[in-house]
């Protein structure tokens, strides 16, 4: 849907939109506030029609910023949508006649200056963070100095920020800041500079044919996440490629040591190994070895405690309940004795209750406790 960018110059054109919005957050900083949506429900950024001005200032707030008075400082992008995402991004619906251009999708951070105690500094999407501070240390004098003037003339420069530490999926062999685009605060339109000290963006001139051939052959690419479509009003769409897709979900499925203790226990972590690159792939099997020390670990003193209690009380379940389990320095190990006392397999029993600590951080943290003790 390409609609006229709503004015928005102070926090009070947005705070009524966003009202009784559970799905927003009105985040207070230190230079001022930031609005930015926690969660995306399935009418956050629907839109009646292009005159929705309710709903077109929703997508605007994705960590839009306003300083301590209340004045607009900072516009990042609107909330823009994966080609066939919405019914207004589907194929039938877009129209390829506009002027348009096809743009990289960086696979980084964004990042965009805002002011801070009257000196400039960069941000992310709610703020200075570790990673804007470590876009800052790219910048030479002349480039403070255009950024400077950018935002006195009431404009935000967007960035994406590209660094081998600072890698989603692809891997890129140096911090870069990549210029993607200029925004209006006021007006939020869109344009590029011709002469801006930064590089910009890889551009591909415009769609080759038609939009469904050219979907198909940018899904197949790999190496890369994909493609934006700019259109001239500055409305975007998102095309990202099906091994990228695939592969950011595999990182998902690693993001924490609950989730690969999840694969181990589901014996799913085979089927995931070999779409990791060499440096997550590392990560998890360290993690694996840690986790099989700490299973043999609890394995061998609930063994040694079983044996412990047929040898004391020749595993009648009564005496070892009166005189054996008030005893234990960990109170979990009473129910795998009993159980192992009626026959179970003990390591199936531990399979069963780490499978159902991994769906809840605490739960988790407090079963490898009790493994590693």
């Amino acid at each position: 849907m390409h609609y006229k960018f709503p004015e928005i110059r102070t926090i009070d054109d947005v705070l009524p939109h966003i009202e009784g919005r559970s799905e927003f957050i009105v985040a207070e900083r230190e230079f001022g506030n930031v609005i930015n949506y926690v969660v995306s429900m399935a009418d956050t950024f629907d839109m009646t029609g292009p005159d929705d001005i309710g709903g077109a200032i929703r997508r605007e707030c994705r960590g839009i910023i306003f300083d301590q008075e209340g004045n607009l400082m900072s516009r990042p992008f609107h909330k823009f949508f994966n080609i066939s995402e919405k019914e207004e991004t589907q194929i039938h619906a877009i129209d390829m006649s506009q002027p348009h251009v096809i743009m990289e999708k960086m696979d980084g951070s964004m990042i965009r200056p805002i002011w801070l105690y009257s000196r400039l500094r960069l941000a992310t999407k709610m703020g200075v963070t570790d990673i804007a501070i470590e876009a800052e240390k790219l910048l030479s004098l002349d480039q403070w100095d255009w950024l400077e003037a950018v935002m006195n003339a009431g404009v935000t420069p967007l960035f994406e920020y590209i660094a081998p530490t600072n890698k989603i999926v692809i891997e890129y062999a140096e911090p870069k800041l990549v210029l993607l685009a200029m925004r209006n605060n006021f007006t939020g339109n869109y344009f590029m500079p011709y002469h801006a000290p930064f590089e910009v963006v890889p551009q591909y001139g415009s769609v080759d044919g038609g939009l469904a051939e050219y979907i198909e052959r940018a899904r197949q690419q790999q190496g890369r996440e994909g493609d934006i479509i700019r259109f001239a009003d500055g409305h975007m769409l998102k095309i990202k490629n099906d091994w990228y897709v695939r592969i950011h979900k595999t990182k998902d499925l690693i993001r924490t040591e609950r989730n690969i203790a999840d694969l181990i226990v589901n014996e799913q972590l085979d089927d995931v190994l070999p779409l990791l690159d060499v440096t997550d792939l590392k990560t998890v099997r360290e993690y694996e070895i840690r986790f099989d020390a700490a299973l043999e670990n609890v394995l061998g003193r609930l063994e040694g405690l079983v044996t412990l209690a047929k040898v004391l009380h020749g595993g009648n379940k009564k005496d070892v309940a009166i005189n054996f389990i008030p005893n234990l320095k960990y109170k979990d190990d009473a129910s795998f004795i009993f159980s192992a006392l009626d026959g179970k397999d003990l390591r199936q029993l531990a399979i069963n209750k780490i499978k159902g600590s991994v769906g809840n951080g605490p739960r988790y943290d407090a079963v490898m406790q009790w493994m590693e003790a």
